[in-house]
């Protein structure tokens, strides 16, 4: 059992509870439009700075632009504009990928979601029904799942299942739900 929680906070804990998983979703999952930002981001760097670069050859069409008083200004700022939008939605999808923790300890399981405003779900170990996993065929071949866990009933006027999405090793991570939720339940000898 770990030892001590990395990403979820030790005053969200009892005295006596221990994590025993703790885990982000796949950051595949929440950053391969950030990548793909990343580049477009390098990508409007470079072409804003490209009247700057010694030596830096003709682009077609670009240097013209950039030559013509009446719209070069105009294209270098689109440059500029574009690495600034690429660059803050690159950002806003790391920090909710590094905002996102799935946790279970040996009395419930948690997620907590959000950059400036936290949203902590919980369900006691006790209310859990079933746990599935869903893995389609691009999920297993990048190493992660979805884990569904079903509860009792509504609780709080939340609906009665929470979904753990992007696991990473969903099967180990159920496994290791399973075998807590197992000495749980079972009554002690």
């Amino acid at each position: 059992m770990a030892a001590k929680p990395k990403h979820i906070s030790r005053k969200m804990l009892s005295s006596d509870e221990r994590v025993v998983i703790e885990t982000r979703p796949s950051a595949w999952l929440y950053m391969k439009a950030a990548f793909f930002s990343a580049i477009l981001a390098l990508a409007a760097l470079i072409l804003f700075a490209w009247p700057w670069i010694d030596g830096a050859p003709e682009i077609p069409y670009l240097s013209d632009w950039y030559a013509d008083v009446d719209y070069g200004d105009y294209v270098q700022m689109a440059f500029a504009a574009l690495f600034l939008i690429a660059g803050v939605f690159f950002f806003y999808k790391w920090m909710k990928w590094s905002s996102t923790v799935y946790a279970a300890t040996d009395e419930r399981i948690i997620t907590q979601r959000g950059i400036l405003n936290k949203r902590v779900e919980d369900i006691p170990l006790s209310m859990i029904t079933n746990v599935d996993l869903a893995q389609s065929i691009g999920k297993r071949a990048l190493g992660y799942g979805t884990i569904h866990f079903s509860t009792k009933g509504l609780t709080a006027g939340r609906p009665p299942d929470i979904v753990w999405d992007g696991v990473p090793d969903p099967y180990a991570v159920r496994r290791k739900l399973q075998e807590v939720m197992d000495i749980r339940q079972k009554p002690s000898e």
